[in-house]
């Protein structure tokens, strides 16, 4: 029912006059996919407006130098004529040329093993020597794809049992009674996360004699541990690495199948190979490219007349497509139940939420298998030609 049929995909040939916005010369080189990686800043997760964090060549987390002033609250300057950015905080100085390994703190040089970067127009430093220069505790979690960044009066603060945080280090909203979703009673609030977020509609689901659970009523009914939660959301990110990070200039039929195949908990039967081969052709005729992440958060896990949801942050933009209603599996010739979004402005990132639908095929170890069911998730809806089971809004 929520599958993708096997159809006829028409694709009308677009006319393209020398005035055109389309033009090989004006789009960005191909691109190598990244995974979404959270970072977490005293306990709230950070949303980045335009670049987001990524591993250099060396390996190392690489931020927007302005994460650095906003989050960390440090001053930064940026000298665009030398290329030279200066970070200062409580009386500490640190100067980074862009593309020099070679930096200075307080006037003392250091040699790094790797540099700060003008990436996508931004200039981006090493998240790690910049966080512990200011004083900082940087950890990171490679098994959900993670790092934390935690200042001692923070920690304290923990400790003395001020703040109370989740199991990854987010804040707990202190105020539940007031300025609350409709909906708090289902869900662990978090102070970096909107009301919106947890409103949002859920997905249309068969009526069935099977469990309805919260995410709230989950997490304190079920014992699922961090590793179960982590892959769950490991399998989420790759899967959206894939999904939401295309390029007709680079896609090949057979590389994105096997892709897609360790993906999905049947792909087989999620969709036939045609299917996919259809909708790669699609992606070339169309001449899409985009650039997304996925960030699930973990202890949003909940059921639904028996199935398994996890509510998830998407972050998207499309910089090149003919028809920019579809450019994904999520939104390619979609079916009854979910929508193609008329309303995508070319290179303009969007950010929002929608539930993801997990399965598996082990009876034995259910939970800790469950991978997503579906390809239709970003843009569902709450029943056939329903209303909307997402929302997004434009980053700024």
């Amino acid at each position: 029912m929520f599958m993708k049929t096997v159809a006829t995909v028409i694709v009308l040939s677009a006319v393209l006059s020398s005035g055109s916005a389309f033009a090989a010369s004006q789009l960005p080189e191909p691109r190598k996919p990244q995974l979404g990686i959270d970072v977490i800043v005293d306990g709230m997760k950070a949303t980045f407006p335009d670049t987001e964090p990524f591993f250099d060549d060396a390996d190392r987390t690489m931020v927007p130098v302005r994460f650095v002033s906003e989050k960390l609250g440090a001053e930064v300057l940026w000298d665009n004529k030398a290329q030279i950015v200066t970070i200062n905080y409580k009386g500490k100085v640190i100067t980074m040329p862009v593309n020099s390994k070679v930096v200075t703190v307080d006037g003392v040089e250091q040699t790094l093993d790797t540099s700060a970067i003008l990436s996508e127009g931004r200039v981006v430093v090493p998240l790690r020597f910049v966080s512990e220069t200011l004083d900082t505790i940087v950890k990171w979690d490679g098994s959900y794809n993670a790092i934390t960044v935690s200042s001692k009066d923070f920690l304290d603060r923990i400790e003395d049992g001020t703040i109370k945080v989740d199991t990854y280090g987010r804040k707990l909203r202190i105020n539940t009674t007031s300025n609350i979703p409709k909906s708090a009673k289902d869900w662990q609030l978090l102070e970096d996360t909107e009301n919106y977020a947890y409103d949002v509609a859920k997905p249309y689901t068969l009526p069935r004699d099977k469990a309805t659970m919260s995410a709230m009523e989950v997490l304190t009914q079920y014992t699922i541990n961090k590793k179960s939660r982590d892959n769950i959301v490991m399998s989420i990110k790759n899967n959206y690495k894939l999904a939401l990070n295309v390029d007709y200039r680079t896609i090949d039929a057979s590389t994105y199948y096997k892709s897609s195949l360790s993906l999905y908990w049947k792909t087989g039967g999620t969709f036939p190979t045609e299917v996919l081969y259809r909708f790669v052709d699609f992606i070339k005729k169309n001449h899409v490219i985009t650039q997304g992440y996925a960030f699930p958060d973990a202890n949003s896990l909940y059921r639904k007349n028996g199935e398994y949801f996890m509510r998830t942050k998407f972050k998207f933009k499309v910089i090149s497509s003919d028809d920019m209603s579809q450019f994904s599996m999520d939104s390619y010739n979609p079916s009854s139940y979910s929508e193609s979004p008329d309303w995508v402005k070319k290179n303009q990132w969007y950010i929002g939420y929608a539930d993801v639908r997990l399965d598996s095929n082990t009876s034995n170890y259910f939970i800790e298998t469950l991978k997503m069911k579906n390809d239709e998730n970003m843009f569902i809806l709450n029943g056939p030609k329903g209303s909307p089971a997402y929302s997004y809004k434009e980053l700024k």
